[in-house]
């Protein structure tokens, strides 16, 4: 899109995800200066594309669904972890077992001190090594659709995500790492690790950076990635610089079936009634995974107006029975809290927003035995507005409404799969995945088309990526250098 231009993306059937979840077949869209000016039939939005007063160009989106871009309000940068002591040891098969610190009800005990080493690991990559992590790790979000993009605590740098952010061309919403104590077997109270002050210190540095950008694309978010590493004087801090800077804040809250039961332990109350002492329970809370609460802590989280997310293509995977165990996100939802979807995060690109869109169709009906529970249509929603009020950007982005950002995904509903089906999207859902994302825009500007970035050199993005792993992996994570040798000689087949 050039200087001057609007475009007219015409004659697909466009999905709102708005208040209403409009379908529109055979509809089109307007942008005009990044933001959309039109959304309605092709015959409707061409002729207002006609009364402008500049050059309009012409995007085909025949056989098209156009969404809109993908608000992932829950992940973490973690692909300097696919080279860890963990993974290069890992045999190259299917049927391997996997750590089990997050099944059978999780175990906070040995989570809680891998965390608080995670702190240490961060400040042990270079700046050149934290940026192309997170500059590839950023691009496949983008890749896969997404066009805002929220951290809640990385194995990265807060600086390198603000410059992965602005490389890759997305929204960014920036966090930091916060553990300043330990939770650990046999311990009668947590461990102090490092001082409260400078984790809400660097949050607050963060902050400020955000603060000062001037492009609309960035914001910070206070964030608690576990909470047996965060000090009720860590709580209190992060609940200060949210009202300070009016930011929201995100945490694993009652993630975990033996989550409040330590936090009980440690701490003399569960996790709820602990972030309400704190001044953190509030509507500008973001719960991941909020799925083991008891009735008192319910009407807590539901009387704050808690926003709930989580991330059903996660779960199998890692043995977590966030879903069927207690079947509270769905009961959320059907007490009014918002609830949404979010890819979480690993060191692998895929399941995106699009497969845990699959996930929540198919868990949430199956759980009721009821095909009506939650539709496509919402599904979207919950990847799309419902994240975007999360992080209080919906006057911006998340769905397709006159006023808000251009930001939009266009799938192809063309081949085999879609065949006679009146229903793409649900199609999509059933066979489709980030895969299928043939163009991206945010803010008008086009930077995936025909499933490529028309802006970055995904070769060079690529070859980064490997060669700062190939860097760091030895010196951060103490990987025997046989072991990485074998370890990107796959990567090299």
């Amino acid at each position: 899109m050039t200087a001057g231009e609007a475009q007219l993306i015409r004659a697909g059937i466009v999905y709102t995800a708005d208040e209403t979840e409009r379908v529109v077949p055979g509809g089109a869209v307007l942008v005009e200066d990044g933001r959309i000016a039109a959304v309605g039939t092709d015959a409707e939005v061409a002729a207002a594309a006609a009364a402008l007063d500049r050059p309009v160009r012409t995007v085909d989106a025949t056989n098209m669904m156009v969404l809109p871009g993908f608000v992932n309000a829950h992940w973490h940068e973690f692909f300097s972890s696919r080279i860890s002591p963990m993974d290069a040891l890992r045999p190259v098969r299917d049927d391997e077992d996997v750590p089990g610190w997050m099944s059978s009800g999780g175990n906070l005990l040995a989570v809680s001190p891998l965390f608080d080493k995670f702190a240490d690991l961060v400040p042990r990559l270079t700046e050149r090594e934290a940026v192309d992590i997170a500059t590839y790790s950023v691009w496949t979000q983008l890749r896969s659709g997404t066009t805002a993009l929220a951290d809640l605590g990385s194995l990265n740098q807060p600086d390198a995500l603000v410059a992965a952010f602005r490389a890759v061309g997305i929204r960014g919403v920036v966090s930091t790492w916060v553990s300043d104590v330990v939770c650990e077997a046999g311990a009668a109270r947590p461990r102090r690790s490092r001082p409260a002050a400078a984790v809400v210190d660097e949050l607050d540095r963060v902050a400020k950076i955000c603060a000062a950008d001037d492009t609309g694309m960035l914001r910070a978010r206070a964030s608690v990635v576990v909470v047996t590493n965060m000090s009720d004087e860590a709580g209190t801090g992060l609940a200060e610089l949210a009202d300070r800077y009016g930011l929201t804040t995100g945490a694993h809250l009652c993630a975990l079936r033996t989550e409040s039961p330590t936090v009980r332990e440690f701490f003399g109350r569960g996790s709820v009634h602990r972030f309400a002492d704190l001044g953190l329970l509030n509507d500008r809370l973001l719960g991941a995974h909020t799925s083991f609460a008891d009735e008192a802590e319910r009407r807590l989280l539901i009387e704050a107006g808690v926003h709930v997310s989580h991330s059903p293509a996660k779960y199998g995977p890692v043995g977590e029975s966030t879903m069927s165990e207690t079947r509270l996100i769905p009961e959320f939802a059907k007490a009014g809290l918002p609830v949404s979807l979010s890819t979480d995060g690993a060191g692998k690109p895929i399941g995106g927003m699009a497969e845990n869109m699959r996930a929540a169709w198919q868990q949430h009906n199956e759980l009721y035995a009821d095909p009506t529970v939650l539709r496509a249509s919402r599904a979207l929603a919950m990847a799309t507005r419902l994240p975007a009020e999360a992080l209080r950007w919906q006057d911006e982005i998340g769905s397709i409404a006159p006023g808000k950002q251009a930001d939009l995904l266009m799938v192809r509903a063309d081949d085999w799969r879609y065949l006679l089906e009146p229903r793409p999207l649900e199609a999509f859902l059933h066979l489709g995945g980030s895969l299928d994302v043939d163009t991206v825009l945010v803010a008008g500007r086009t930077l995936i088309k025909g499933g490529k970035s028309v802006h970055l050199d995904e070769t060079g993005l690529r070859r980064r990526y490997l060669d700062a792993l190939r860097s760091c992996s030895a010196r951060v994570f103490d990987v025997a250098e046989p072991q990485l040798r074998e370890v990107f000689a796959r990567a090299a087949r």
